[in-house]
């Protein structure tokens, strides 16, 4: 392609039925086929990992992570036994810890906040920016 492109995973609530390939195989096969980049939201990882059962840690060092074109970080809600990446709740504090684990393994070039809804007030808002640049080692912006 003549424009760069960036894929991002999917936040998923459970893995498909009989998969041949795990999330991070899948991703690297994907990635491997296209020549395209990672875009990697770190609350998916979470989200996959919590809702799975499994270790955030043991897939985020799976990933591919050189391959990362930018991240972003979102908060979330429990619900119904699992853990929905809402992009309207704060950045939660296992989060946060993954955002500071990605950033000692392989530092991203850009870190973004997604936030879609219910807003908060300014000063909230500027409390979460400097939570995700203290945990990922960034300026605070704020």
């Amino acid at each position: 392609m003549p424009v760069p492109i960036a894929l991002e995973p999917i936040a998923a609530l459970f893995d498909w039925p009989d998969d041949e390939l795990d999330e991070a195989d899948f991703l690297t096969e994907i990635l491997d086929a296209t020549g395209a980049t990672l875009l990697l939201d770190i609350a998916n990882v979470h989200a996959n990992a919590r809702n799975r059962g499994a270790d955030p840690l043991a897939l985020l060092d799976r990933l591919p992570l050189g391959r990362v074109a930018y991240a972003h970080v979102a908060g979330g809600a429990e619900q119904g036994g699992f853990y929905h990446d809402t992009h309207t709740d704060p950045v939660p504090p296992a989060v946060l810890d993954l955002v500071g684990e990605l950033c000692a393994r392989h530092r991203p070039p850009a870190l973004l906040l997604e936030r879609d809804g219910r807003w908060p007030p300014a000063s909230a808002l500027r409390a979460e920016l400097d939570a995700i640049a203290a945990a990922s080692g960034y300026p605070a912006v704020t």
